[in-house]
């Protein structure tokens, strides 16, 4: 097989599972490969798959950063933003992992793999801000359309066997409950997915962390609708036939054919990636670039907004020091518009 007829596969895979927007997403981070495929003296037409080794995937993630360079205005280069960057990479760590876990089609050694997806993980990442710009925090309408986007069922083409619908349908129900608990909590996307079902308080419908940033143990509440979305989820998995205790089993699991049945733990990689997803199907991409820690900032906002109390923010969030939660005290263009509209309004 070479390399483009893998990508084609690739492309036929996520149109089949996935929205014609995601499909979009992804053909341009493969795209971006494809160039730089060609400028290392690989043509996609004619190399075969097993040369996307090591070495000339993660020169890729080295490469790209200069490659994608736009011209302002007075025609001095400048750097693509880094979500926009990460989105791309996000789109090839899909490819890899399409290519050596789910077909099978390139034979990389799993130590190499982790190697890779970790060089992705650090291109990807976004260095933290002392404050918060406004343009960081999703809008209630991005809020909205991810939430519509995340409660749609997921497409089921004819034919599609009976155990790749279960999978679907877990992970769809897995989905709406992360992201629901996500918005009500403001938990980070590390405490997410060491969550285990023990940590769960029935009676406060929420959870106590164990496993936080600064080893600090803290309580979080979920709303409503996040709550039934976790048991709606926990009730389909059917964990009662497992052989661990159900109190150490993860509260969100993987559900790819890798893992099978087992209820194994998602990573925090899996978690952008269900989001990013979710945001290149809804529409969001070509305007925000939405994380995990997004939802976190739009929990924080919205706590400290409707509290008006800082020291009650800091407690909810489990910030050691109210300096890191000082960058939320910032006015809202939600809050601001909405006064505005109020003194200068007709």
């Amino acid at each position: 097989m070479t390399i483009d007829e893998a990508m084609q596969a690739f492309a036929d895979h996520i149109r089949a599972a996935q929205s014609e927007g995601t499909a979009r997403t992804y053909a341009t981070g493969v795209s971006h490969l494809r160039a730089y495929l060609l400028e290392q003296g690989l043509p996609a037409e004619s190399t075969p798959v097993d040369r996307l080794d090591l070495p000339i995937a993660t020169g890729f993630v080295t490469w790209l950063y200069e490659y994608l360079l736009v011209e302002t205005a007075d025609g001095d280069p400048e750097q693509i933003s880094q979500p926009t960057k990460a989105t791309y990479l996000a789109a090839i760590s899909r490819f890899f992992e399409y290519l050596i876990v789910e077909s099978q089609a390139l034979a990389m050694s799993l130590d190499d793999y982790d190697k890779l997806r970790k060089a992705i993980a650090r291109a990807s990442k976004v260095h933290a801000r002392q404050q918060l710009p406004p343009d960081k925090l999703p809008s209630h309408q991005i809020v909205e359309a991810l939430l519509a986007e995340v409660r749609m069922p997921p497409p089921l083409p004819e034919g599609t066997p009976p155990g790749e619908q279960r999978r679907r349908q877990l992970a769809h129900l897995r989905d709406v409950a992360i992201i629901e608990s996500l918005l009500s909590s403001g938990m980070r996307v590390s405490e997410l997915v060491r969550l285990r079902r023990g940590n769960l308080l029935h009676d406060d419908r929420g959870a106590l962390l164990k496993h936080t940033k600064g080893n600090r143990e803290r309580e979080i509440l979920f709303s409503d609708a996040a709550w039934e979305a976790i048991w709606a989820y926990l009730a389909e998995r059917q964990d009662g036939a497992q052989v661990r205790a159900l109190a150490d089993l993860p509260v969100f699991s993987r559900h790819d054919r890798r893992a099978g049945a087992k209820p194994l733990p998602l990573s925090t990689r899996s978690v952008e990636n269900i989001l990013l997803d979710l945001a290149a199907r809804a529409g969001i991409l070509e305007r925000f670039h939405l994380t995990p820690h997004t939802l976190r900032h739009f929990f924080a906002t919205e706590f400290l907004s409707q509290t008006g109390n800082l020291a009650l923010t800091q407690y909810a969030l489990g910030h050691a020091s109210p300096n890191t939660t000082r960058i939320y005290a910032q006015t809202k263009r939600e809050d601001f518009r909405r006064a505005h509209r109020q003194v200068f309004g007709e």
